[in-house]
């Protein structure tokens, strides 16, 4: 059997400390519950690790959408020879 865990009155769910630590799950962690087999399941989300890249690239003075468009025209235009060529 796991480990026993409890359900205050207002359902919040308490996880044994040792699973805490092996999920790495922190105060104020995501998790996503499910249902699989006729079992509630508990998994950690990546949301936490995506959220702390935040502001990671602030440093980047380029524009990054105005280049990714750009990459994007020159990809249709390399399609559109292709097409072009084949006919």
């Amino acid at each position: 059997m796991g480990q026993m865990g409890t359900i205050s009155s207002k359902g919040q769910l308490v996880i044994p400390v040792e699973l805490r630590a092996k999920y790495n799950l922190r105060p104020r962690a995501k998790v996503v519950f499910g249902e699989e087999n006729g079992k509630l399941t508990v998994e950690s989300t990546a949301l936490d690790e995506v959220l702390a890249l935040r502001g990671c690239l602030s440093h980047v003075k380029e524009d990054v959408e105005a280049w990714w468009m750009e990459e994007k025209r020159k990809e249709r235009e390399r399609e559109d020879a292709k097409i072009e060529e084949f006919l």
